[in-house]
Order: C-alpha cells, then sequence, then structure tokens
C-alpha cells in the first residue's frame, strides 16, 4: 500500500517531507497560535503532555456515528501488482461493515463483514468466501478483528493496551505520541532490525484536535507490520472531524499499499446490507503453505 519501497517506517523520509508541510499548515491555518503550540525561531514546541492527558483526549475526539455511508476510491499494490477501484462502503456500527468492490461501473467483489464472520463474493469468478478473522490474521501475520477494521475506517483508536502504566507519551515532529516502546528505543529497534518479543503500537495525534494522524503496529519482526495514516479531516455537523484519505503499509507474507480517498460520506441514514450468495457459485477453500 505504498509508494515506499521499504515496509518498514522510512524516518527520514517523512520529517523530510511531511513535516515541513505540517508545520506551514500549522502556521498558516489560524492567525492565533493555539495554546498547547509556540514557535522557537521557527521550530515547532510542544507542551508535555501525560499518557492520562493524552488518552483522555483521544477518547474525547473520537469519530462518533451510528451508520455510515461511503464511496471511496481506492488504489491498492500487493507485492508487485497494482489496481485501483471503487469501494461502496456501509457501516453499523460494532455489527456490520459492509463493501461492495467494483471497477469502471462492473460490481467485482462483495464483502460483509460481522464480529464473528468474514463473507466475500468474487462475481467475477464465481466463487464466494465464509470464515472468520483467523484467515485473514494468518495472510497478514497479525491479529485482526471486526473492532480493528471498524476503528482503522473511521480513524478511531484501537484497543491494544492492558494496563495504563505501560503507554509511553512523547513529542515528534510537532505531535504527541502514545506508545507501549519510548520512542528513542523504538526508532533504535527499527534502524537496527532487531526483534522485539513484545508487539507494540504507536498513535500520533494532532496537537490541535487530538485527532489520530498516524497509527504503527510493531510485532518487531522482520514479517510483521502495519503502518496507516490519515489525512485531510474535514468537518462534520460542526462537531466532529472525519479523515478523508487513509494511507496503509502492511508488511506480512505480502507487501500490501492502499490508499482510501472518501469521495462522499453520509453519516446516520438508514441502510441494506444485501449478501446473497447465488447458487451456481464455488466455495473457495483456501489452505495454508
Amino acid at each position: 500500500m505504498n509508494k515506499y519501497k521499504t515496509p518498514l517506517l522510512n524516518v527520514a523520509l517523512f520529517r523530510k517531507i511531511f513535516f515541513p508541510v505540517f508545520v506551514l499548515s500549522l502556521i498558516f491555518s489560524s492567525c492565533k497560535t493555539p495554546k498547547t503550540i509556540t514557535l522557537n525561531n521557527g521550530k515547532c514546541i510542544l507542551e508535555p503532555k501525560t499518557a492520562h492527558h493524552l488518552t483522555k483526549k483521544l477518547k474525547e475526539n473520537e469519530f462518533k456515528f451510528d451508520r455510515l455511508n461511503a464511496k471511496l476510491s481506492a488504489e491498492a499494490e500487493i507485492d508487485s501488482s497494482s489496481n485501483s477501484f471503487t469501494i461502496t462502503l456501509r457501516i453499523k456500527k460494532d455489527s456490520i461493515i459492509w463493501m461492495s468492490i467494483s471497477k469502471l461501473g462492473i460490481e467485482g467483489a462483495r464483502v460483509m463483514i460481522t464480529k464473528d464472520s468474514v463473507k466475500f463474493m468474487n462475481r467475477i469468478k464465481n466463487q464466494f468466501f465464509k470464515g472468520d478473522f483467523s484467515y485473514i490474521s494468518k495472510l497478514l501475520n497479525t491479529d485482526l478483528d471486526y473492532e480493528m477494521v471498524q476503528s482503522l475506517l473511521v480513524g478511531n483508536s484501537v484497543e491494544f493496551y492492558d494496563e495504563d502504566e505501560k503507554i509511553k507519551p512523547g513529542i515528534d515532529d510537532c505531535r504527541y505520541y502514545l506508545g507501549t516502546v519510548r520512542k528513542r528505543k523504538m526508532k533504535k529497534i527499527i534502524e537496527k532490525g532487531k526483534e522485539y518479543k513484545e508487539p507494540a503500537q504507536t498513535i500520533y495525534l494532532s496537537p490541535e484536535k487530538f485527532k489520530i494522524t498516524r497509527i504503527v503496529f510493531f510485532e518487531f519482526n522482520p514479517d510483521r507490520s502495519f503502518d496507516a495514516q490519515y489525512d485531510n479531516y474535514v468537518s462534520v455537523d460542526s462537531t466532529q472531524l472525519f479523515p478523508q484519505k487513509i494511507t496503509c503499509n502492511i508488511k506480512a507474507q505480502k507487501k500490501i499499499f492502499i490508499q482510501l480517498n472518501y469521495t462522499k460520506t453520509v453519516f446516520n441514514e438508514e441502510q441494506t446490507f444485501p449478501f446473497k450468495i447465488p447458487e451456481n457459485y464455488e466455495s473457495i477453500v483456501y489452505k495454508e503453505k
């Protein structure tokens, strides 16, 4: 899912390209600099915050909804194969995620996810799959569940920590972050490719609205990493912010890059989730390698 040539974080590239743009947007977005941000010789300086404060702000500013109807344009690259398509997305919070995937107006696939099942129809090959998250987790070499997928699609945090004291706060590139591994130590591990036994998550927050700009998962194994970045937040009902762009990089059994752009969003309207498998469709049986 990316133009990054390596699935590991390219910290130098991120600082060189995205950090200056981010700082400039902070400077010119308002005539008055936010109280938490000060400038010293053009350098962004944030007031340190505790993990408790950042966690509280993160929860307060999560996107709240009951139903979501949306259209997205998508670009995907799996290993060396790339493609672009359109997604019709419907979510009934904490219940159903439904997607229709099409290209040039022709539906090629349909997906329906619940808390205990994953269903997929390939309309091009007349095939279908019924199962649970265990197959997807094995394919991506990481633990996935309904709550994680739902949260990632709307820019909310994914529950990860068992105890508050494990959360480490910090500041990096004019953003706050919450992580299970200290930033300095994490950089060292990433740069040296060193394995770390415990999985880790780092959440980056904007200093103004405390919305997520990036979520990074690591199992500190060369074959397991996930990096999602959120951009172009827009106001919904003048009370909430919703991301219009999501970019994901996954390194697992396959190298995956996905960029999603919301082109239309409607919230809290009635919806249906049609998913009827034709009798002539063949069941797909995935075998572990």
